[in-house]
């Protein structure tokens, strides 16, 4: 007769015992403390690219390029989309997503971020290719850095990036355009 093998998962007691942690178990294997740092670091640069494709938005009154300004209309949407998806994900893992706009400010600014206000609407497009850019980079290093740790915020990171990815090759094809009207 075989020895029954002991299950690695906690019992529903132990799970009871540590329900303050929400969706964080003991399989849970990243620095949680870490994540949440890069999280709201990461949308605290969603916010600010936010505010900049608003700008740009209002700004893009050309009769040269009608689409623009529902393009960074679009894509301000979706900045504050993934501000709002990674809010929940920083929740759900025990931390508080940054509220305090000074404080959401200086970590984007810390991380290389903020918002500009270019005069020409190839300035605009490139400013925001830079911020795509950016975050491309942040995305690939924190989605490199937690995926066999945390797979549930790793997806979350892959979609971002690969919409982060979208964004960025649609600014550059704009400014190649752009560079053909010239």
């Amino acid at each position: 007769m075989k020895k029954k093998k002991r299950s690695k998962h906690s019992s529903p007691k132990q799970l009871q015992k540590s329900i303050e942690l929400g969706a964080v178990t003991k399989e849970y294997k990243a620095d949680a403390k870490q994540v949440i740092k890069e999280l709201n670091e990461l949308r605290s640069t969603e916010i600010a690219s936010y505010l900049q494709y608003k700008q740009h938005a209002y700004m893009a009154v050309s009769l040269f390029s009608p689409g623009f300004k529902a393009e960074f209309n679009a894509h301000a949407n979706q900045e504050l989309e993934h501000a709002d998806l990674l809010a929940e994900r920083i929740q759900q893992i025990g931390g508080v997503p940054i509220f305090d706009p000074e404080e959401i400010a200086e970590k984007a600014r810390q991380a290389g971020v903020e918002p500009r206000q270019g005069r020409t609407m190839a300035e605009m497009i490139g400013q925001d290719l830079t911020l795509e850019r950016q975050q491309i980079e942040r995305y690939s290093v924190l989605a490199r850095n937690i995926q066999t740790t945390d797979p549930v915020t790793w997806l979350l990171v892959v979609q971002i990036l690969a919409q982060t990815e979208k964004h960025a090759a649609e600014l550059a094809d704009f400014l190649s355009r752009e560079a053909d009207v010239r």
